[in-house]
């Protein structure tokens, strides 16, 4: 493990120093534990979450720091409020371009585990600060209200990849009833198949088996996995239904963190069977890019319009649009133009009906 980064006005050393060289002696600051008691999840788990619900999995949040910040000390104190007062943390490389960064770890068993990470300087990202909460770290928050609460403070925040999990421990839905769903199509969008794998000993299942549905790069995608199995039970009914969701040709709402239910069906329709929750869905900056450009043109339309009808008599529609037009892109449209979004779709058709409309009303 490398050198604690010298925090000391933080209480990052002297914590770090004084639990490793207790873990040294062979001294185990854990909890006690009475005899009998049910055993806590394993570490490997990142907890389960409860019967029926959905919770946060993952989390990765950017923001702008304040110039004079010190981001790990920002880190260190959010997560003794949420995730306990034990949490410490050690210097390590930045990554994802990152200059630098800092791993925060809790004792467990005896062990210390990673439970997030901050990295942040630099200007490959603009100077931004990207905050990354593992699977662990998320199973010991005690408010998520209260981690949206500060992100929602943070400058220009942004949720880049937000994971949903429900935990089926008795088997009452398996990926046996997800390949069902895929093959029946009922994870269709928009008419379109998505694509889908199956990692896993699918031939003589004893590790567990894993089907996703779609694809990561396109910012969402559906894991069905025997848990159990994977962690070691063969026997074991135990299965999670997991929806990853990344910033990809979307914005990711601050309330996936605390309405997870809700988002968690709307990813799928067919995810409808394993949660009684009002599907709450993303719309895709193409999907707003299509509303929106409906909405613009009946706000032309009725603003407008009887000036088209006139300069279309005097003159030919090439010249009316050489005449009205300009370069550029309304700015209510420039996220959904960054995802190649196609002016032939929804809006065409509105323009050929309301073409149409205006031909009957001629009559």
């Amino acid at each position: 493990m490398r050198k604690l980064q010298p925090y000391k006005a933080h209480g990052y050393g002297h914590t770090f120093r004084r639990r490793l060289s207790a873990r040294r002696a062979g001294a185990s600051e854990a909890p006690h534990q009475a005899p009998g008691a049910a055993p806590c999840p394993p570490a490997l788990t990142g907890g389960e979450s409860t019967p029926r619900g959905a919770k946060v999995d993952w989390l990765t949040c950017t923001w702008y720091p304040d110039p004079d910040e010190h981001v790990p000390a920002t880190i260190l104190g959010l997560l003794r409020e949420v995730v306990g007062s034990t949490v410490v943390g050690v210097e390590a490389p930045g990554m994802f371009g990152y200059e630098n960064g800092c791993r925060f770890f809790v004792e467990m068993n005896g062990t210390q585990v990673n439970v997030a990470r901050v990295d942040f300087g630099g200007m490959h990202h603009g100077m931004r600060a990207r905050f990354d909460l593992s699977g662990t770290g998320c199973s010991k928050v005690s408010s998520w209200q209260h981690v949206q609460d500060w992100i929602e403070r943070q400058a220009v925040y942004k949720l880049t990849r937000v994971d949903l999990a429900v935990d089926l421990l008795m088997g009452e839905f398996t990926v046996e009833h997800a390949k069902e769903w895929y093959l029946e199509g009922r994870f269709n969008a928009g008419g379109r198949m998505p694509r889908h794998s199956t990692p896993g000993d699918w031939l003589c299942p004893k590790h567990g088996r894993t089907l996703e549905v779609g694809r990561r790069e396109n910012g969402k995608m559906l894991r069905a996995y025997e848990k159990g199995r994977q962690l070691g039970d063969v026997s074991s009914p135990w299965t999670r239904f997991e929806v990853e969701l990344r910033n990809i040709d979307r914005d990711l709402p601050l309330d996936l963190l605390t309405r997870c239910d809700h988002y968690f069906v709307g990813a799928y329709r067919c995810l409808e069977q394993i949660l009684d929750a009002a599907a709450e869905r993303i719309a895709t900056h193409q999907k707003e890019g299509e509303i929106t450009l409906d909405k613009l043109t009946v706000h032309a339309r009725s603003a407008y319009g009887q000036l088209f009808d006139v300069l279309r008599l005097r003159l030919s529609a090439d010249e009316v649009l050489g005449a009205l037009s300009r370069p550029g892109i309304p700015r209510r449209l420039e996220k959904a133009s960054l995802v190649g979004f196609n002016l032939a779709a929804s809006p065409a058709a509105y323009l050929k009906e309301m073409n149409h409309e205006d031909q009957r009303d001629r009559v």
